[in-house]
């Protein structure tokens, strides 16, 4: 089903918001609540606090070339000796960290992203796997989940992957027509990406993701219908539909794109909407924000029964779980509170050698941080909020509190973007496109940027 959106409407709405991985985000973070060299002390708490299962995330950082649209934390090489070097470091990182004694958590989630985990060679893979087992027990159950490129990934790679228990894997494609590829600099053939997919169901992986991008340069809605079409061929789990997100000013390598030949703002949301019904059409459910999956896939039934969870790595089944995170750049929530490691590769490892962890910063969440992050991420991810339920959980009332956010939704609701009832909240399938400029009507930390001349330009990317 095809949702209208007008030019008047686009424009109206068409801002620069947070994507919501985390409340409060990153750049709110409050640095006189959290102390990085305490960070075992919140570990070991963790440890004695609960024995529910953790998330677990390892990030590998390493490409053999820059892909011009990339706006991850990358390093790019060939040099076997430096991922080597990484490896030894990401080593100590989890011995340091498991002596806190947080291994006796099981683990129920574990993800690996980068750069290309499939940088490393099957027996690298292998090395970090056994960093893992070593301290950690994952269930019966864990999602073990990988990001590969399919430029990088051999048969041996997906055979390893297999052997070690991986069930998901995500594969970044974009475009599969030529020019676009050859103008972000990542040439990668359909039959490279279908040998891969069929790869990954072969050795045990029974859910595949793919990765799409619209706001390239030589997009159209022809030519972008035909990726589309070819995606549903391949008939993955999941897919997501991310917007080009344009930050040179960060990426420095982005100044390379030819933004001249890239859609309009107009194009691009054509762009969405078209690949939105094409999707919906051909038997997905829309997840909400930019992502898709089948029916029987679990993010799907989640969304059904309203449990959807959001974190770090998306959209998860796997509500309220603390999250350890390894390697650099990588952020983790344990004990209240988020952390994050060094973003620089050599300052990454010049702290471990230092004898200590790679924590430089972090957050401790407030009682209001987490109601509003309640009420953010029920937007986010189900699309709807039960004030009665968020009243009780939170000892408030939802009406008398939010009294000012519910205001400033008025003009939104007027638009068709949500309903707003006497006991819930709840996004429209306009609203659902939009869902971004909803959920930041509760961000009290963006509010103080605006009112103090600090908008979400050049920090957030465009909502649409």
């Amino acid at each position: 089903m095809r949702v209208p959106v007008s030019t008047e409407l686009l424009e109206r709405y068409r801002t620069s918001a947070p994507r919501y991985t985390s409340y409060p985000t990153a750049v709110d973070w409050q640095k006189e609540t959290f102390e990085p060299e305490r960070y075992p002390e919140h570990l070991a708490a963790a440890a004695q606090a609960s024995t529910e299962p953790l998330s677990l995330y390892v990030h590998l950082p390493f490409c053999a070339e820059m892909c011009l649209f990339c706006g991850c934390n990358v390093v790019i090489t060939r040099r076997e000796d430096r991922v080597e070097r990484y490896l030894d470091h990401l080593a100590l990182e989890f011995e340091r960290v498991l002596a806190t004694g947080i291994g006796r958590r099981p683990v129920h989630q574990l993800h690996w992203g980068g750069g290309t985990p499939t940088h490393l060679s099957p027996e690298q893979l292998r090395r970090v796997f056994g960093m893992i087992r070593s301290g950690f027990e994952l269930t019966p159950d864990a999602e073990v989940a990988i990001e590969v490129d399919p430029r990088v990934t051999t048969e041996e790679h997906l055979a390893v992957l297999g052997e070690l228990g991986f069930n998901r894997v995500s594969m970044g494609v974009q475009d599969f027509d030529l020019k676009v590829q050859e103008a972000v600099k990542r040439v990668q053939p359909l039959e490279l990406t279908t040998r891969l997919v069929e790869g990954a169901r072969a050795a045990g992986m029974g859910s595949v993701n793919l990765d799409l991008m619209y706001g390239l340069p030589h997009q159209s809605r022809a030519q972008y219908a035909r990726t589309v079409q070819e995606t549903l061929a391949l008939r993955p789990e999941r897919v997501a539909l991310f917007h080009y997100a344009h930050v040179p000013w960060m990426k420095k390598h982005q100044t390379a794109l030819d933004m001249d030949a890239a859609p309009s703002s107009e194009e691009k949301l054509e762009l969405f909407a078209d690949a939105v019904e094409a999707f919906q059409d051909a038997g997905y459910v829309y997840l909400g924000l930019d992502h898709f999956a089948l029916p029987g896939d679990e993010l799907a039934e989640a969304l059904a029964a309203g449990t959807l969870h959001r974190n770090f790595m998306g959209y998860t089944t796997h509500s309220g779980s603390e999250m350890l995170s390894f390697g650099v750049s990588a952020i983790g929530e344990i004990d209240g509170r988020f952390v994050q490691n060094l973003h620089q590769e050599p300052e990454y490892v010049a702290a471990l050698e230092s004898g200590g962890l790679a924590t430089f910063r972090g957050h401790r969440m407030s009682d209001e941080d987490r109601l509003r992050r309640e009420v953010i991420l029920g937007l986010m991810c189900n699309g709807r909020l039960d004030k009665d339920q968020v009243s009780a959980r939170h000892g408030i009332d939802f009406n008398t509190h939010f009294r000012a956010e519910l205001e400033q939704l008025r003009p939104l609701a007027a638009d068709g973007l949500l309903e707003d009832g006497a006991s819930a909240l709840r996004l429209t399938d306009l609203g659902q496109m939009f869902m971004r400029n909803v959920a930041v009507v509760f961000d009290t930390y963006y509010a103080a940027r605006q009112s103090a001349g600090r908008t979400g330009e050049g920090t957030f990317s465009k909502t649409l």
